[in-house]
């Protein structure tokens, strides 16, 4: 048994070094070695029932020591804010584990997802074509980044613009695209949208393929091929809605071209 002061009213206590206190109360070690809020309110709250009414008591030792406590408590609160938001950037990308599998190597995966549980946090891994659960805790890197979100978006978008081009050349739909020339001069070409397909060889975009139109809104018998991104108007255009103004201001900061 040892003896320790009592910061509350200056008074020595006997506490004892293992198994309870003088008053019967368990000695409680943790298992981690971590002292958190939890303990510091127990600590508190022990000191405030073990008070000796006999003796003056100092209250600004309990006001410093419940605003210590509510500054821990804060500090505690933004650990695990960002903590929780630096497990959620890891959705998306390959991490690497501190397990290793038969051959000797870390295991690693991509993250899935993030879960929450009173035990702890876990990642919802993809490891060898298979879904598992991982602690963020055996976690021991990130080795790769891949935005699996934007990927999914870009295809997205891809496939929706293909879309909206296939439905254009089955109804032979008028179109007004800009055409940039050589010299960086911008041209309103008219036609009609002839078919559609997809070219992921060069670069992932949308072509067209249009039936060109004179100024007289008559064939002139020469096919185009445009990108989807081109188009200015389309649908059923009457003559004087494929009429597009094209006006042009150039200042000495920015070139803005307007339709009309």
């Amino acid at each position: 048994m040892s003896s320790s002061a009592n910061s509350l009213n200056n008074t020595t206590v006997n506490v004892a070094t293992s198994g309870t206190t003088t008053k019967g109360t368990k000695i409680v070690t943790s298992t981690g070695g971590n002292m958190d809020k939890n303990s510091f309110l127990k600590i508190l709250a022990a000191q405030l029932s073990n008070l000796d009414p006999t003796q003056n008591q100092d209250s600004s030792a309990y006001v410093s020591q419940m605003a210590q406590f509510a500054s821990m408590e804060q500090m505690t609160n933004l650990n695990t804010t960002m903590s929780d938001s630096a497990y959620q950037q890891m959705v998306g990308k390959t991490v690497i584990t501190n397990e290793k599998d038969d051959a000797g190597a870390y295991v690693q995966g991509s993250v899935t997802g993030v879960i929450k549980r009173s035990g702890g946090t876990y990642l919802n891994m993809l490891i060898d074509g298979k879904e598992e659960e991982v602690s963020v805790e055996n976690v021991i890197g990130v080795i790769k980044t891949t935005d699996t979100n934007t990927i999914v978006n870009s295809r997205a978008a891809l496939n929706s613009d293909f879309l909206a081009a296939s439905a254009l050349a089955a109804d032979k739909k008028n179109v007004v695209l800009a055409e940039v020339g050589k010299d960086g001069t911008t041209t309103l070409v008219k036609g009609t949208v002839s078919g559609a397909y997809m070219d992921t060889v060069s670069n992932a975009t949308v072509k067209i393929k249009v039936n060109i139109l004179d100024s007289d809104g008559k064939p002139t018998g020469e096919t185009k091929t445009y990108d989807y991104g081109d188009i200015v108007r389309a649908g059923d255009l009457t003559d004087d809605e494929m009429n597009v103004k094209l006006n042009t201001t150039t200042d000495t900061a920015k070139t803005t071209t307007v339709w009309e």
